[in-house]
């Protein structure tokens, strides 16, 4: 990818400043896709399973989950955890250092559409290769309609910590850019952008189609398709056969 803004934003401070995406949350938000995932044919893979929240909750269900991130700072985090210890790898995922055969890949809290047109088209087809026959690909991203509508340019708060976090957020074409600084009680503070690429519906089928996968169903979020939480959880699947 062209513009590697995550090699700044996914280090030890990244989970400080969204200290608030937690477990309990987790839980719920896996809670919405058991029903559907525990008829999976294969393993599952949580990627870019960052500090392991959702990969913990999958596992906790008794799915057959394992996790991949880029970020080693992240890994660190999710290595200590009970439930996952041995089931995750550092990797970059337009490259996947893993076998296929999976009966489903989920992408949650925003993993995809970080690079160009080009990029985010070859890292689905990679994620998509790593499916079984029948399998999912599971992408839970921001809905277009809904993020324009209540996007806040500039927010400040307070973490638990004690951590001020100035947000600034806008719209650039088809794009929402974020730029985060996050400053801590005593030591120097931390500050990277974000940029991710907004997919409506009818996008991601078409991406989706160029690797052969269906767009069979999309939800307003992880909770099914009455969950109002201004998302695109879109389920793409691989043809049986």
């Amino acid at each position: 990818m062209s513009d590697p803004w995550w090699d700044e934003a996914f280090h030890a401070a990244y989970l400080e400043v969204y200290a608030h995406r937690d477990d309990a949350e987790a839980a719920r938000d896996v809670a919405g896709l058991l029903p559907r995932l525990r008829q999976a044919r294969g393993p599952i893979l949580d990627a870019g399973c960052g500090a392991g929240r959702h990969l913990a909750a999958l596992r906790a269900a008794g799915l057959p989950a394992v996790g991949c991130d880029l970020s080693r700072d992240l890994l660190r985090v999710a290595a200590r955890r009970a439930a996952v210890q041995g089931r995750v790898c550092q990797g970059d995922l337009r490259r996947p250092p893993l076998a296929g055969g999976c009966g489903a890949v989920l992408c949650l809290f925003t993993v995809f559409g970080y690079g160009s047109e080009d990029d985010n088209a070859a890292l689905l087809a990679a994620l998509a290769a790593l499916l079984a026959p029948g399998g999912w690909l599971v992408l839970d991203q921001p809905d277009p309609a809904s993020l324009r509508a209540q996007l806040r340019e500039h927010t400040v708060r307070t973490t638990a910590h004690g951590w001020t976090v100035h947000e600034r957020r806008r719209l650039h074409g088809q794009r929402v850019e974020k730029t985060v600084l996050a400053v801590p009680p005593q030591g120097l503070p931390c500050h990277w952008r974000e940029s991710v690429r907004l997919y409506a519906r009818e996008e991601l089928a078409a991406l989706a189609r160029g690797c052969q996968l269906l767009l069979e169903e999309v939800w307003p979020g992880l909770g099914g398709a009455e969950d109002q939480r201004g998302r695109l959880v879109a389920w793409l699947r691989r043809a049986p056969h």
